[in-house]
């Protein structure tokens, strides 16, 4: 990474990640601060042969990669800088905790709250960071309410 700061945004297929991408790419505009997107593709929980499990591997990178490459189309689009790319593989939170360690440039985590209550799968990663990990990061954590409008981001950003 260049002597940038960034900001880093979680890409996963929930709905709330193009909220995270357009604060994200709001603060990016106004701060000069370049952004990092990551994916990461937990480890598979299967038993099955070898060959089948390198199939299910290769379908999640692919998924991954075109999710990445969807977001950064986003950051594009928006900012006109293309974002830093990270695939990591393993569970989610340590290997964000390690991606944060490792990237020193990044200064803030931006994540979208998901704004359906019936819906919890999508908080799994605010629920783990605010109620387990939070005194363990090394930067802050920006969470977004998830029913934002583009419009409403461009007024507070």
């Amino acid at each position: 990474m260049s002597d940038s700061r960034y900001i880093l945004v979680i890409a996963d297929d929930s709905p709330e990640m193009e909220i995270a991408l357009e604060y994200a790419c709001a603060r990016s505009k106004k701060t000069s601060r370049k952004i990092i997107i990551a994916t990461f593709i937990e480890p598979l929980d299967v038993l099955t042969t070898q060959g089948v499990t390198e199939i299910m591997k290769n379908e999640a990178r692919e998924e991954a990669e075109t999710l990445l490459q969807k977001a950064a189309s986003h950051v594009k689009n928006k900012t006109g800088e293309i974002p830093s790319l990270a695939l990591r593989e393993g569970e989610t939170i340590a290997e964000l905790k390690k991606l944060l360690e490792e990237e020193e440039k990044i200064n803030v985590l931006v994540l979208a709250a998901n704004s359906d209550p019936k819906n919890k799968e999508s908080n799994m990663i605010i629920n783990s960071l605010v109620s387990q990990e939070i005194a363990n990061l090394r930067v802050p954590v920006m969470i977004v309410p998830g029913n934002f409008s583009k419009d409403h981001i461009a007024l507070i950003t």
